[in-house]
């Protein structure tokens, strides 16, 4: 099996499944009067077992392949396709894109807090979203050309930081939107959405500083996509769902480019020129 495909493939196709059926969990098991779920509901079954069933295949498609010793692990995302750059660059603008649409909700939650400072939140984690939105477009533009080119060394890892950074406010400002809703099924796909597509991007991250970790980023990178894709189907704000699917593609680029280097049957090189590292000379 050409696992290089397989596990992109599980991811988007999961992604896309998981989509469908929390739509139809949405509009069949969800009682509009309530907001509750209907218990026992065909479709919230249909669902758990669609994440178990991508969850045991990522488990089961992880494992073998190439191992990166630290030395050459920050060499593990290096992909020649053009199709990689062309994800890069479509997760940076889709970053710059939620940044803009993040700040007019961040100055209605912010009126909303200088009316009422004890029923609404300083919408801080927002704020911080926005500036992190910033971050990840650098990050994911600068980190696409590096593994592009097979440019390496340090001055990639803080590029290769960024978009962990940036998931991580956008975590906590999930939290704090489901925090007062006692109905575990609205919240659990965009905050393990959240969680997964941090995880993985941190996994990526940490690559670059000599700890490679194949299996546990390719897990999370699987399953934070499907969960991104899913999420989409819960009816987010403009800013949520773009950048929902901005680190979807970002992480998507990075399982694609790791996994193309585990397990393609064909050695990889640089298709530019590749940078001198040392003085920078092409």
């Amino acid at each position: 099996m050409r696992k290089d495909f397989a596990l992109p493939a599980l991811a988007l196709v999961g992604g896309a499944a998981g989509f469908a059926v929390r739509l139809w969990q949405r509009s069949s098991a969800l009682d509009p009067a309530t907001n509750l779920f209907i218990h026992g509901a065909p479709a919230t079954w249909a669902l758990l077992a669609l994440t178990a069933a991508v969850a045991v295949l990522a488990l089961v498609l992880c494992p073998g392949g190439r191992t990166f010793s630290e030395g050459e692990a920050d060499k593990a995302f290096q992909c020649p396709s053009s199709g990689y750059m062309t994800l890069m660059v479509i997760a940076a603008m889709g970053f710059l894109a939620s940044a803009v649409a993040g700040v007019p909700q961040l100055m209605e939650d912010l009126r909303a807090w200088q009316a009422d400072p004890s029923r609404h939140l300083l919408p801080a984690a927002l704020a911080l979203s926005i500036l992190g939105c910033v971050a990840g477009s650098i990050g994911s533009l600068v980190l696409g050309k590096s593994n592009y080119r097979a440019v390496s060394g340090e001055q990639v890892r803080l590029a290769a930081t960024l978009p962990a950074y940036a998931a991580l406010p956008w975590l906590i400002r999930l939290y704090q939107v489901y925090s007062s809703d006692p109905v575990l099924l609205n919240s659990f796909v965009p905050l393990l959405a959240a969680v997964f597509l941090l995880l993985a991007l941190h996994g990526q991250a940490a690559f670059f500083y000599r700890r490679p970790r194949c299996r546990s980023f390719t897990v999370f990178a699987v399953m934070g996509v499907y969960f991104g894709l899913t999420a989409l189907a819960d009816r987010l704000s403009l800013f949520d769902s773009l950048l929902a699917i901005s680190f979807v593609v970002c992480t998507f680029g990075a399982l694609t480019a790791l996994s193309a280097r585990r397990f393609s049957p064909t050695p990889l090189g640089p298709r530019m020129p590749q940078e001198d590292v040392d003085d920078g000379i092409i």
